[in-house]
């Protein structure tokens, strides 16, 4: 390895270094459970699944579940 090569790489070692650094020091600010943003996360997660618990039709559950699986491979498809 050329010693121009292994300045670059040392270059790109600190980058990551410093960069995983900065995604820590924002997860512990804006991701913890301590945080709002983390609540209203969570809620705007699991609080759509409850309501959907208690008003989806059991019968027709599969095809519903079928139907935002298709949408969902469609979607997928035709943005690659």
């Amino acid at each position: 390895m050329t010693p121009n090569q292994q300045e670059y790489l040392k270059k790109i070692h600190s980058i990551q270094e410093n960069l995983a650094k900065t995604w820590a020091e924002y997860w512990q600010h804006y991701s913890t459970p301590g945080s709002w943003q983390f609540w209203v996360t969570l809620g705007a997660f699991i609080l759509p699944l409850v309501i959907l618990y208690f008003l989806i039709d059991r019968k027709k559950a599969f095809h519903l579940g079928f139907y935002g699986f298709n949408v969902h491979v469609w979607f997928h498809y035709s943005s690659l």
